[in-house]
């Protein structure tokens, strides 16, 4: 999962790709399908609670969405762990 991370947030042609069609380049990683439901859908706390980097989530929220939406990420977070960041 953590590759599929990697390569969405530092290559562009798989962001690009990864923007309009999640599940077809998710496909390629070898995800199982929960895995693959938390990265379609942007699920950053589940990300967290599954061990996932919060570098690697913040990087992926911040290029699919962009920089403007980082309070929607802050919440995000905030509220999965009971108001705390």
């Amino acid at each position: 999962m953590e590759m599929a991370l990697y390569d969405i947030t530092t290559k562009g042609a798989v962001r690009k790709r990864f923007v309009a069609e999640p599940r077809e380049v998710l496909s390629g990683y070898g995800l199982e399908p929960p895995e693959q439901a938390m990265l379609e859908g942007l699920d950053v706390p589940s990300l967290l609670d599954a061990g996932v980097s919060p570098m690697l989530t913040i990087g992926l929220w911040m290029c699919v969405r962009g920089p403007q939406a980082l309070p929607e990420y802050l919440k995000a977070v905030s509220d999965s762990r009971g108001g705390k960041v």
